[in-house]
């Protein structure tokens, strides 16, 4: 073999063995976590059905929080998340499907969807998140706080606002505990806004057919 056919054949050979590295390449395994709204959570929405519709718009949150991480902070100002863990989906579009979820547990509401469902809305529920993540300064426990306002979906008009917020303690400060804690938060915070979301609802699509 001459001298030009072996480099020939070891330039031939550096990409297939640059390829083959990326295919051994070995990925840090992680657990997905997808909280669960209980069908009978509980909510103090009024006892007869609206007939009004409703679009929940994808929560607004920081770059920290809008993420499939979970979130840690260690204490104030300090960022973290669990390595091996994530959420099924961002923090935001998970908050969104369950407070969907949370509607439609509720039997109150018939016409009610994400904004991107291309539902014929009278009323918008936008959301800012501020807080979603597990908090251990002070004693562990899931934090979730956030800003909720009823619009007027062809106006964009604010109708009325409201703030909410749940803490659950969690026993440790692992993925696992963390996630339980989480979800019987999301189990507090979601029927609260549930509710007040159809009782000023009803009240503001009252006053319009006065």
């Amino acid at each position: 073999m001459n001298a030009r056919f072996r480099l020939h054949a070891l330039l031939l050979a550096l990409p297939l063995a640059a390829c083959s590295s990326l295919f051994n390449v070995q990925r840090t395994p992680f657990t997905i976590y997808s909280p669960r709204l209980a069908a009978t959570a509980a909510t103090d929405a009024p006892p007869m059905r609206v007939d009004w519709q409703l679009a929940v718009e994808t929560p607004l949150a920081s770059d920290a929080l809008d993420t499939v991480r979970i979130v840690v902070m260690p204490r104030p100002g300090v960022i973290e998340v669990f390595p091996g863990a994530r959420w099924s989906d961002s923090a935001p579009a998970l908050l969104r499907n369950l407070v969907v979820q949370g509607f439609e547990n509720s039997q109150r509401i018939t016409g009610v969807g994400s904004a991107a469902s291309g539902l014929r809305a009278d009323y918008a529920l936008a959301i800012t998140l501020h807080d979603f993540q597990l908090e251990i300064d002070g004693g562990t426990r899931a934090v979730i706080r956030l800003q909720a306002r009823l619009l007027d979906y062809t106006t964009n008009r604010v109708l009325a606002a409201q703030a909410f917020d749940a803490e659950t303690p969690a026993r440790s400060s692992d993925a696992a505990t963390a996630f339980a804690a989480f979800e019987a938060a999301l189990n507090q915070l979601v029927p609260g806004v549930v509710a007040w979301t159809l009782r000023e609802g009803e009240a503001m699509h009252a006053n319009r057919k006065e």
